[in-house]
């Protein structure tokens, strides 16, 4: 037989873990009915990755240059560049979204900003095959979701240092930059150069 102590210990136990539950009874529920509810999300998200076109011409952004498949740390993109005389395009663009870090180095490299992140995470699915996207996939989902405010351009812009107002009515540097020493040594004592 339990003692009273141990009995006591046991229904305060029991009571103030019911309070947690009667609290919680009439609080208002946080939980998102996804797909039925779509949530919205901060304009710093970013999610899928996505290939981009031109919207002046029409055509593919990607060069080719590879640049995205030589800084994926877990080296899930493969691209294989076809030359044309105009210009290059990729002639194959894979990546392996099963295995991506998300860590967003081949949108910060890409030259024309041909890859980006979308700002969705749809893409759930049972079979590991769906998520080796090729490049009319990454075309797809580009069209189909709402593009991240990141690119690599502007995200390159972000981390370099900022640039400095150039004043309107400045002297040129030569005529700025005071004699040194060195300068005024090599000039002949009669002020004849």
């Amino acid at each position: 037989m339990a003692s009273p102590e141990s009995l006591g210990t046991i229904v305060l136990s029991v009571l103030r873990a019911m309070r947690v539950t009667f609290l919680n009874l009439f609080r208002k529920p946080v939980t998102v009915h996804y797909p039925d509810v779509t949530r919205k999300y901060p304009d710093r998200y970013r999610g899928l990755l996505a290939l981009t076109y031109d919207q002046e011409t029409g055509e593919e952004n990607c060069i080719g240059c590879r640049l995205c498949e030589y800084v994926c740390p877990p080296a899930v993109i493969k691209v294989e560049m076809l030359k044309s005389e105009k210009r290059n395009f990729a002639k194959t663009f894979t990546l392996e979204l099963y295995a991506c870090e998300f860590c967003e180095l081949c949108v910060q490299v890409c030259p024309t900003d041909a890859i980006i992140m979308m700002k969705s995470f749809d893409m759930s699915t049972s079979d590991r095959r769906e998520m080796l996207l090729d490049k009319d996939r990454l075309h797809a989902i580009g069209l189909q979701h709402q593009q991240s405010w990141a690119t690599g351009n502007k995200l390159r812009d972000m981390q370099g240092p900022p640039k400095m107002a150039r004043p309107e009515h400045a002297a040129p540097a030569a005529a700025a930059a005071p004699a040194t020493p060195a300068a005024t040594a090599a000039k002949p004592a009669g002020g004849e150069a």
